[in-house]
């Protein structure tokens, strides 16, 4: 899994910025900054939500908890431990219909067992 520290530095880096015009936006120092991207400080919740604001993305996927950027599904990105969602669907794909079938029932069955 991605760690916020390893995601920002490659937002920002994706999009040719230096550490200071982030620091800047954020209002702390480039050091401060660089402390984040190196995971050697936490990432105050502000910065977190200010981040996911200046990219465009959501918050859930700086901390983590989502495998897209937006609310929207990115079919290359990581949804399962380091698989993608491509690659996901395209296993499901190559399934026989009675298998699939069978794959959907199993997981109605894990998503029923995780609301009781």
């Amino acid at each position: 899994m991605i760690d916020i520290s390893t995601r920002i530095r490659k937002l920002r880096k994706d999009r040719n910025f230096r550490q200071q015009q982030i620091a800047d936006y954020l209002g702390i120092s480039q050091q401060s900054y660089s402390h984040y991207e190196q995971h050697k400080r936490e990432l105050p919740i502000r910065h977190v939500i200010k981040l996911a604001e200046f990219y465009n993305i959501s918050t859930d996927y700086l901390l983590g908890a989502s495998p897209c950027r937006t609310g929207e599904f990115d079919f290359n990105s990581n949804y399962v431990q380091d698989i993608p969602l491509r690659n996901i669907l395209l296993v499901l794909h190559k399934l026989n219909p009675r298998n699939r079938l069978e794959l959907v029932r199993f997981l109605s069955f894990l998503n029923h067992s995780n609301e009781t």
